[in-house]
């Protein structure tokens, strides 16, 4: 039974590690987030999100402080991998809304993935009896249900109008169409009254 707790500790400190560096690694990718979006709502919940990450990173801190263990990080490959996707998003030549759009979707992948990292921890710390650790984490777990929550009624929005204004620079190129090809069909008529009339003259 001892090996098994401490089996199920090493795997709590693990998983600590793990979110540790996902923090560190938003703590620098949410401010070009926030610089990359146009849209101000979007820039704005990328910035106030960025406070909520750091008070998120502290509260780890007390959690290793607590299991009497230096806070350290291992790599987490799966953060790395959204948020260097992010980072092509952004760099990709793309009309001001779809951007926008695009960039929400990476925020809620980050949202989503952290979301599955905070409940695994939870679940592990109440099997461990670590009630004050499993208090921290939900409280964490809280507020990227609400970041996503936010970050999805953004993306909704961003995509109606980005969908709108697809529709009328749909419609000004149909009007252009029309106009053009009208332009074409009476030249040849006029054309051909003047050639009419000289003829007659003749």
């Amino acid at each position: 039974m001892a090996k098994q707790v401490g089996g199920l500790r090493q795997l709590f400190l693990e998983e600590l590690q793990d979110l540790f560096d996902a923090e560190k690694q938003l703590v620098r990718a949410l401010p070009k987030m926030a610089k990359s979006a146009t849209d101000t709502e979007l820039e704005s919940a990328f910035r106030e999100h960025l406070e909520v990450t750091r008070g998120q990173v502290e509260r780890l801190e007390q959690i290793f402080e607590s299991m009497d263990s230096r806070a350290r990080s291992t790599p987490c490959r799966g953060m790395k991998g959204i948020v260097e996707e992010g980072a092509e998003i952004m760099g990709e030549g793309r009309g001001e809304r779809l951007l926008d759009s695009a960039i929400a979707a990476s925020g809620r992948k980050v949202e989503h993935y952290e979301m599955m990292g905070y409940e695994a921890a939870r679940s592990i710390a109440q099997q461990l009896g670590m009630r004050e650790a499993a208090q921290l984490l939900q409280e964490t777990l809280r507020e990227e249900m609400q970041a996503d929550r936010q970050l999805a009624q953004i993306s909704k929005r961003l995509l109606k109008e980005s969908g709108r204004r697809s529709m009328e620079a749909g419609s000004e190129t149909r009007r252009a169409t029309r106009k053009s090809s009208r332009g074409r069909t009476t030249q040849p008529k006029r054309a051909a009254r003047s050639t009419s009339r000289t003829s007659s003259r003749s």
